[in-house]
């Protein structure tokens, strides 16, 4: 290619962050995504006619309802290709279902749960056909990927029946090894090849798991944008975006007129409300995909890491974690003049115009309409984290270190005194 005038055009203009490698298991998704209301059933029947082992947590009532329903069905009987997840069984779980998997010699597995459940559904897969966790000892939580196998997993199809984990189309998946460790498992081989996404499994969830799981989405959306890592525009503009769409949706969800009560049947509750979980509900499965994440690094999330650490040492729910040091987290990136190891401050800046612009600029009312936002959500106040601020700050660099590269043991620290100051 040539200039009018005779020289050698430059070359186009590549934008370098399409070039920043991604983690493995952060490049492909479920091949086979349903969305809509009824489809769980219809899934569900074509699935077991195809001779598919179900799995599904007996604490999720619309699991227990779907399968329950299904199996009394003249045409699709279930039969003991129905199996009840186990619970409270830690690293065991997973491999206890393995074996049942491989027992039945299943092809396809659908999952019917919550995170927890699509994460043991998915590691028990990979466990059936040979494959095993390879971790390091030491931190109380981590990251571990799993051992090649020579024979393909099973294929999972999960239905889940919560908000905001993305299980169902992500390639992770949390095991617990005991004495409030984890690590989080990471392999392509995780990701489910399908997911159905049906509002009539999250109608029986309580105010404080929609609320709980719309915080999460939300910031998964927007977390990236307040760390300090660099990523592409069409990136960015996509996850704020949705993150203020889910700020929009979940305000609408939680107010009192949308939500259904509690003796309503399921899957009869209001049509809003159906559609704005279903909203909400694909936005989560989108958001682990890779093409709204060109260009961004897999550790851009801090907060997460944070959450994440504080909750396996204290035992508390990651959400509540997430809830505790956010509006702490977004004061010290609004703070941050330009870009530092914690945050990248004009864009959190816009990040923090989009989705409180009720505060204005100043960092202190942000973090105050933060706080207010989880509280009209029904998530704040939430109590301080139940571990010295010292103790947490070392474990959460010693067990992301690659993912807090330039922050130390006594930044970290910092960051959970000043979230407990603010109880």
């Amino acid at each position: 290619m040539h200039a009018t005038d005779g020289r050698a055009a430059p070359p186009p203009p590549v934008p370098s962050l399409l070039c920043t490698p991604v983690l493995l298991w952060q490049s492909s998704g479920p091949r086979r995504l349903r969305i809509g209301a009824g489809r769980a059933r219809a899934e569900l029947a074509r699935l077991t006619a195809a001779g598919a082992l179900v799995l599904y947590d007996p604490a999720a009532p619309s699991a227990v309802e779907l399968v329950h329903r299904h199996t009394g069905g003249p045409r699709t009987p279930i039969g003991y290709a129905a199996l009840p997840l186990p619970v409270g069984e830690g690293v065991e779980a997973p491999r206890r279902v393995a074996r049942e998997i491989a027992r039945h010699g299943a092809r396809t597995v659908a999952v019917v749960g919550g995170g927890s459940a699509m994460d043991t559904a998915k590691l028990a897969a990979v466990l059936a056909v040979g494959g095993e966790p390879r971790f390091t000892a030491g931190p109380r939580s981590g990251l571990a990927l799993l051992s090649r196998t020579d024979r393909p997993a099973p294929a999972v199809i999960a239905f889940p029946t919560t908000l905001g984990t993305g299980s169902e189309t992500s390639g992770v998946a949390r095991l617990p090894i005991g004495e409030r460790r984890s690590r989080l498992v990471c392999s392509t081989t995780l990701c489910p090849a399908g997911a159905v996404l049906d509002p009539c499994l999250t109608s029986t969830l309580p105010r404080p798991l929609l609320a709980a799981g719309a915080l999460e989405i939300l910031l998964r959306l927007a977390g990236p944008l307040l760390g300090p890592h660099p990523m592409a525009d069409a990136a960015a503009e996509w996850l704020l975006e949705y993150a203020a769409l889910v700020r929009r949706t979940a305000d609408k969800l939680l107010s009192a007129d949308t939500l259904p009560s509690t003796d309503r049947s399921r899957c009869g509750e209001t049509e809003p409300a159906a559609a704005l979980r279903l909203r909400l509900a694909t936005v989560s499965a989108a958001s682990h995909q890779v093409w709204p994440r060109v260009g961004v690094s897999p550790f851009a999330f801090l907060l997460w890491y944070f959450a994440d650490t504080a909750a396996t040492v204290t035992g508390t729910a990651k959400n509540a974690a997430l809830a505790r040091l956010f509006p702490a987290y977004l004061e010290l990136a609004l703070g941050v003049r330009g870009r530092s190891a914690w945050a990248d401050g004009p864009r959190a800046r816009r990040v923090a115009r989009v989705l409180f612009p009720e505060a204005g600029p100043d960092p202190a009312h942000c973090r105050e309409a933060a706080v207010e936002l989880l509280r009209r959500w029904g998530i704040a106040p939430v109590a301080p984290l139940g571990a010295d601020p010292g103790r947490l700050g070392s474990a959460t660099v010693a067990s992301w270190p690659r993912a807090l590269t330039d922050i130390t043991a006594k930044d970290a620290a910092a960051l959970y005194e000043r979230a407990n100051a603010l109880c």
